[in-house]
């Protein structure tokens, strides 16, 4: 590439795919999503249970905060080794405190912290109570109506077999 005609190429053209200008990748799509995969199979080890479809959008964005975050703190990690930590811009530290503080919340809400796992244990416990509850007042509301319905078939048939009064004059 070349600024004028006549002039040689000062670098050959960036191909599509390039990384030569990624500083941290936290604000890479690719990036994220390179990072995120890693992050993914971490997650499996730990939680199986999250590879069902319900928590699927769940998982996704956990994945995406907890890549962005793991790519920010490499990115301060490498710059504070090499130069020290007064050379990572603060705009570079606030984004890194929010990634984590996002990404410690989406955890949790998958239960990957002793609270978020209490929590979500407590909900399913609940939940599977109040299941049987509800079937076990079906089958006591079955038995109440079939109950009724032998009692008004039971009525039936008495009043059929009773003689109906007749007006009888009470003579004294």
């Amino acid at each position: 590439m070349s600024c004028r005609p006549d002039h040689p190429p000062r670098h050959p053209d960036f191909e599509t795919g390039n990384d030569l200008s990624l500083v941290h990748g936290a604000n890479s799509p690719r990036a994220i999503a390179t990072r995120a995969q890693e992050v993914h199979a971490d997650l499996l080890a730990a939680a199986p249970y999250l590879d069902q479809p319900q928590w699927m959008p769940a998982v996704n964005r956990y994945l995406e905060a907890a890549a962005r975050e793991s790519l920010l703190h490499h990115h301060i990690a490498t710059l504070s080794e090499s130069k020290g930590a007064g050379a990572v811009p603060s705009r570079v530290w606030e984004q890194a405190t929010a990634a984590t503080r996002l990404a410690a919340k989406l955890g949790s809400d998958l239960g990957l912290d002793p609270v978020g796992h209490a929590r979500i244990r407590a909900l399913s416990a609940g939940a599977s109570v109040d299941e049987a509850s509800i079937a076990d007042l079906q089958r006591r509301g079955a038995e109440i109506r079939a109950a009724r319905d032998a009692r008004n078939a039971a009525i039936a048939t008495a009043d059929v077999d009773q003689e109906p009064a007749g007006d009888t004059e009470v003579t004294e």
